[in-house]
């Protein structure tokens, strides 16, 4: 048997700490604890039942506060839940054992994740201590680490984008081989049948494609014929893998390929009056403004504070001290993202005719501005024209890029602190890294043992659905 590299044991050590943790909390959540799971489970016992996929109009999925099924939207998590759960069959009938079987498939979504994110960290940065920080920052996000404990499709799209941002500069630097861009097409596959809201990764995927191309165009390399042949090659694996999701939309609700508009009737038509999408008190509804939401509501800080972690089914806050920590390093990485930006622009200035501009690199960072956005603008128009849920996880699509900026941020903190200092500066600069980094893994754990665990370890039977009201949810 090979040994085991002596550097690869602290990543080993840190996927055992994480997995313990993702079991133990799945283990401990009673069932829809999680947002949306009891809606989830629905599907998945229609797939186990009946031997097919359901449509967005079975009355079996239905949710009649809501008026709408979550058969319109891709499934694919859980048709894997489902096959996890069919498996599990064979050795138990338990409810609540089979629903931890299910659950399984968000932790593995997050091993595959953790697998992912750690070579992205090799690749963007060279410190070893600035890759763990990244690695930790993404990982360990309470918030994030939650996804990948109970039933939902956020882990399998969160998986997705850590596949599709390694297969991109794993792309940069073999020039897309055939071999990446059919790992990428996978990659862009599974994202398209897992969660609309990670959608921003596809505009990523072109811009950085074609961005590598233009740059090896500009070095004189005639590589525009290769262009179109490998373009076509990602774009048909991703029709035959992903597209009869959208063929059968389309000839199941007339027309509507992406089945908003017609969840959107069904909602009207069934769901509660104060429910339905004609009566609930969204911003747009009331007459009033975007900026009137972005700046006089509790929206943007709302979903600051869930995007770093509110538990449970939105009730389990994080203490303040969590709050605090995350919100400085989110602060101190902006501004030395910025300030670093700023920087590299004005030695790009100084250049004058020796100035070049790197396609690839220039592609990379548009393309993550992208993934950036492109949840945040949707969960901000969810918000403002269908419900008001200021949510940090419908924005979570953005976790990798978002994180890699903080990351840097604080890496230019910590290489240009050492500059002023000598080789004691620096050491100690790297050790505050470290501590950094335990003191992410710290409040991980801390949220798992002390804030889920006493708040479950007193219910006796966790497979019973606990249905929330609206004013427990959100208020009156």
């Amino acid at each position: 048997m090979r040994k085991i590299a002596k550097e690869k044991w602290p990543e080993l050590l840190f996927v055992a700490f994480v997995l313990g943790l993702w079991l133990f909390w799945a283990f401990i959540l009673p069932f829809n604890e999680g947002p949306d799971e009891n809606m989830r489970s629905r599907i998945i016992e229609y797939i186990i039942g009946y031997g097919g996929l359901p449509t967005g109009y079975q009355q079996e999925i239905m949710d009649y506060s809501w008026g709408f099924t979550y058969g319109f939207r891709p499934i694919l998590p859980q048709i894997v839940e489902a096959f996890f759960i069919r498996i599990g069959m064979f050795f138990t009938g338990d409810a609540f054992s089979l629903l931890f079987i299910g659950r399984l498939a968000s932790v593995l979504c997050g091993l595959v994740f953790i697998g992912y994110v750690q070579a992205i960290g090799r690749k963007l940065f060279q410190a070893r201590e600035i890759q763990w920080l990244f690695v930790l920052m993404v990982v360990c996000l309470p918030q994030a680490a939650f996804l990948f404990t109970y039933l939902n499709c956020d882990s399998m799209a969160l998986m997705a984008t850590a596949m599709i941002t390694y297969y991109l500069l794993k792309g940069r630097e073999d020039s897309f081989s055939t071999g990446t861009c059919i790992r990428l097409a996978v990659s862009l596959s599974i994202c398209v049948l897992s969660y609309y809201n990670a959608y921003g990764f596809l505009i990523t995927s072109v811009l950085v494609f074609g961005g590598s191309f233009l740059e090896r165009s500009r070095k004189g390399e005639d590589c525009w014929k290769e262009f179109w042949k490998k373009g076509f090659l990602i774009l048909g694996i991703v029709l035959v893998l992903a597209g009869w999701w959208f063929v059968r939309n389309y000839f199941l609700y007339e027309g509507d390929i992406l089945g908003l508009r017609t969840q959107n009737e069904y909602a009207e038509q069934y769901a509660m009056d104060e429910l339905k999408p004609s009566n609930r008190r969204t911003y747009r509804n009331r007459g009033l403004s975007m900026g009137d939401m972005l700046f006089r509501s509790d929206w943007a800080p709302s979903v600051l504070k869930s995007f770093i972690g509110v538990l449970g089914p939105l009730w389990y806050v994080l203490r303040w001290w969590m709050y605090l920590g995350y919100g400085l390093l989110f602060a101190a990485g902006g501004l030395g993202a910025f300030i670093g930006l700023v920087l590299r622009l004005l030695a790009w200035r100084k250049q004058k005719g020796r100035r070049t501009l790197d396609m690839a690199g220039l592609s990379l960072h548009l393309g993550f501005l992208v993934a950036v956005l492109v949840p945040n603008f949707l969960n901000f128009w969810y918000s403002y024209a269908t419900d008001y849920q200021p949510q940090g996880r419908y924005s979570m699509p953005m976790l990798i890029p978002f994180m890699y900026y903080v990351v840097w941020g604080l890496a230019f903190w910590v290489k240009r602190l050492g500059r002023l200092g000598g080789a004691l500066w620096r050491r100690l600069l790297l050790w505050a890294v470290r501590l950094v980094c335990l003191w992410i893994a710290g409040v991980f754990l801390f949220c798992v043992v002390r804030i889920m665990w006493p708040a479950y370890r007193d219910v006796e039977d966790k497979s019973v659905v606990k249905i929330y009201t609206m004013e427990e949810l959100f208020g009156e």
